[in-house]
Parts: C-alpha cells; structure tokens; sequence
C-alpha cells in the first residue's frame, strides 16, 4: 500500500463507520483486539472516556489505516500510570509510520493527563515495534510487557 495522503490522527468519540472493514482485517491476520474493543463498546465496559481516557484513529484521507487507545493503567495501584489498548494498524499500512503516529498522539495524551509513564502488554512480535518508538522492555512483570516513561525523573529510572 502507498499512502496517497498524509497520516492524520485524530481523537474519536464513537466507532468509526469504517471500523468493520478494520476489524474484518484484524480478524483475517488472526489477531482479536477489535473484536474485543468493539465487544467493549457496545456494552459500555470501556469507551475510553474516563479522565485522561482517549481513543485515537489514524487515517489517510477516506482510509481508516489503525486505531489506539489509552486507559489509565487498572494494573497498578497507588501509581496514576496510562496504558496503551487496542492498538492495530491494517496490515497493508504497516512500515509507513501509521503505528508510530498512534503511539505519539497517545503518549501525549498520557503526558497530557499529567501521568509519569505508559505501559503496555505487547505480543512478542510487536516488541521490535515499541522499542523502537522508545518503549523499554519489563522483565519480571505479568501486566506488562514494556513502559515508556513520559516525565524526566522516569527516564532516569527506566
């Protein structure tokens, strides 16, 4: 795929009308994400709209090319931390930074939501993929796969 326009990412509020034909793409790469992000909203379990909640969409002109989100961390108790959810960008966009653009939009809605750092549960074929947007890789911790501290004392502890 050639992007003919550029990358846009934009806040939603409700499902996009081209959010089948995402998931549909999503499904046939057997990954089941928005599946469950589509479960989620329409039984109100998450809709992204909590403080500091947001649900972002990156689109080249008319194409819906991914979709993110981000949650306060509801693994971690006493730290306001965000956490990535949901992220899936169409197979046929990948490697045109359609992920990275999502990731940028939510950590700055984490920085934004004044929390220090964002986490994520990754699958083991995406590690290559956060870590080069900045993400470092946990060891040892069950919730999560990787964090990306978004305050300077974290970096420093990272």
């Amino acid at each position: 795929m050639r992007l003919a326009h550029p990358i846009l990412v934009q806040r939603l509020r409700s499902l996009p009308d081209a959010f089948p034909e995402l998931a549909a793409d999503a499904k046939a790469a057997g990954v089941r994400l928005l599946e469950v992000l589509q479960e989620d909203w329409s039984t109100g379990a998450m809709r992204f709209d909590g403080p500091g909640e947001a649900l972002y969409a990156a689109v080249a002109g008319p194409a819906l090319l991914g979709i993110g989100g981000l949650t306060r961390d509801p693994y971690l108790r006493g730290e306001a931390a965000g956490r990535v959810r949901r992220l899936y960008v169409r197979r046929a966009a990948r490697r045109h930074g359609v992920g990275s653009a999502l990731l940028a939009a939510i950590a700055e809605g984490a920085r934004a939501a004044g929390w220090q750092r964002l986490r994520v549960r990754a699958p083991v074929d995406a590690f290559a993929f956060y870590e080069g947007c900045g993400f470092v890789r946990m060891v040892g911790e069950a919730a999560a796969t990787h964090t990306l501290p978004l305050s300077p004392a974290q970096r420093g502890s990272a």
